[in-house]
């Protein structure tokens, strides 16, 4: 495999990634998610999936119907253990049975399986759940959205709003969880809004808004800081790795974070994402300096992200934010399935992982490429095999609808893929294969009007048409040699 010669290109690769030297649609991997430099190395071909894989699934291409983000933030469950009731101002009358002023005092005062209700008022406090005293507290807004959890002027030495530490089973349920926060400087402990962090375990949060976890200095926001809800403790030196946790994160909207929308890290981490809508901001002063992300897993985390809308990540000076990334995810143990991923930079991305599903979604409107898997040492990725990337629609993205990037053994099966690409150069097609990319399987895939080409592939060896992978039962209109793709006309 001569395709993956790294240090003689490290340099200009890093310069390109800092001074944004890139084409409008080329896909570049954020410094902020980098992996372990020892993982970026050539590659050991492995065998591609089963082909059969998705033989028995007749559901067309594309979001299943589900209803996404909060909904009407209800839920009907009963409390359960003791109940201690929240009220900042007592004197209203409004809950005559709460006997706190404070969400701290409360959760202090509660032992396991309890239930902390939150009547409405807004409370300007640092909540933290500690330890095994607290499993399975339940700490909810008495209705929904009533009350808000915000950052104080003055923070506490944690950078977290609520955080959850060595405290299993804590379900956190129907507030407005809201910065902005006072970082006074970029900080290496990343201030986010809710942390599950050393081994706090089947943590929920469900049924919140997740608003402007930023910083409130608009100078302060190309720190790379402000997540909005994290699973796991984010060092900045992952040797030893981190602690892991692990939590189910749904029925949230999510939006306006700084950095990242929700982060998943560490080995042993496991998160459950689905049914959120995960929208970063829209303003103009922000995206200028910071590149936001929708949902990031990586650093051996697993994760299944599934029916999420994530919408609006983008950064102005060069396309660098991705609505889902998932890389070093252990092989078999993750899934990208039925979101709706558009008006991003690019749309998922994956990169240093072997085994993956990325199925169903809908990938539409991005700025770049809609799914990239990248295994090219040059793009600071180490291997991407043996994922699925099955059933996806493909469409009106500006970059690529699927990418290769140095990525080998992977099966692209019943896609639907239209639109697709920019006019600037032969760079953008509906499925588009580096010449690195080998021993793939592309099957069954539908193709029409996208830029330049349909079907394209660089590679070179003993695979169909001379490239080094198998194309069957493709079709498309064009292609960039013959034998890729039925009805397709060969445009070089």
């Amino acid at each position: 495999m001569n395709r993956k010669l790294l240090f003689a290109v490290l340099a200009a690769a890093a310069a390109s990634l800092l001074l944004g030297v890139a084409r409008a649609s080329a896909w570049q991997k954020d410094p902020d998610s980098m992996v372990d430099p020892v993982k970026v190395v050539a590659s050991l071909v492995l065998p591609t999936p089963d082909v059969t894989i998705g033989d028995q699934d007749t559901t067309v291409a594309g979001i299943g119907d589900a209803t996404v983000g909060a909904g009407d933030m209800s839920y009907s469950d009963p409390p359960h253990g003791t109940t201690f009731w929240v009220d900042n101002t007592p004197l209203s009358g409004d809950c005559p049975q709460a006997t706190f002023v404070s969400i701290q005092s409360a959760v202090t005062a509660s032992g396991p399986n309890d239930t902390v209700k939150v009547c409405p008022g807004t409370y300007m406090e640092q909540v933290r759940i500690a330890g095994s005293t607290h499993d399975g507290l339940r700490l909810e807004s008495l209705t929904p959205l009533g009350a808000t959890i915000q950052f104080p002027a003055v923070t506490s030495i944690n950078h977290q709003l609520i955080d959850v530490d060595d405290a299993d089973g804590v379900t956190i349920r129907g507030f407005v969880i809201t910065g902005p926060f006072n970082s006074a400087g970029c900080s290496v402990d990343r201030w986010e809004g809710v942390l599950f962090e050393n081994n706090a375990v089947n943590g929920r949060l469900d049924h919140n808004h997740v608003t402007l976890i930023r910083d409130v200095d608009p100078a302060l926001w190309g720190c790379q800081q402000g997540d909005a809800v994290a699973i796991g403790r984010r060092l900045l030196d992952p040797t030893p790795p981190g602690i892991p946790a692990s939590a189910e994160i749904d029925h949230n909207v999510i939006d306006r974070y700084q950095k990242n929308g929700v982060q998943a890290v560490n080995p042993g981490t496991n998160a459950i994402v689905h049914h959120n809508t995960i929208n970063a901001s829209t303003e103009p002063a922000l995206r200028a300096i910071i590149a936001s992300n929708g949902v990031v897993v990586f650093r051996e985390a697993a994760a299944t992200v599934e029916f999420n809308s994530v919408a609006n990540n983008q950064f102005t000076a060069f396309p660098l934010s991705t609505g889902i990334i998932l890389d070093e995810a252990p092989a078999g143990s993750s899934e990208v399935d039925h979101n709706s991923v558009f008006d991003n930079d690019f749309g998922i991305e994956t990169d240093t992982q072997m085994g993956l599903d990325i199925s169903h979604n809908s990938v539409y409107d991005n700025l770049g490429d809609a799914i990239t898997l990248c295994g090219e040492v040059t793009f600071f990725c180490g291997p991407a095999e043996q994922i699925v990337v099955r059933a996806n629609d493909v469409t009106g993205n500006l970059g690529s609808g699927i990418a290769l990037f140095g990525a080998d053994s992977n099966l692209l099966k019943s896609n639907h893929i239209e639109h697709n690409g920019s006019p600037t150069g032969d760079t953008t097609d509906g499925i588009r294969v580096d010449s690195g990319s080998m021993d793939n399987q592309i099957l069954d895939n539908h193709m029409h009007a996208n830029v330049h080409h349909d079907c394209h592939d660089d590679s070179a060896g003993a695979g169909t048409g001379g490239t080094a992978n198998t194309w069957s039962g493709d079709s498309g209109d064009t292609q960039n040699r013959d034998g890729l793709c039925r009805f397709a006309t060969t445009i070089p």
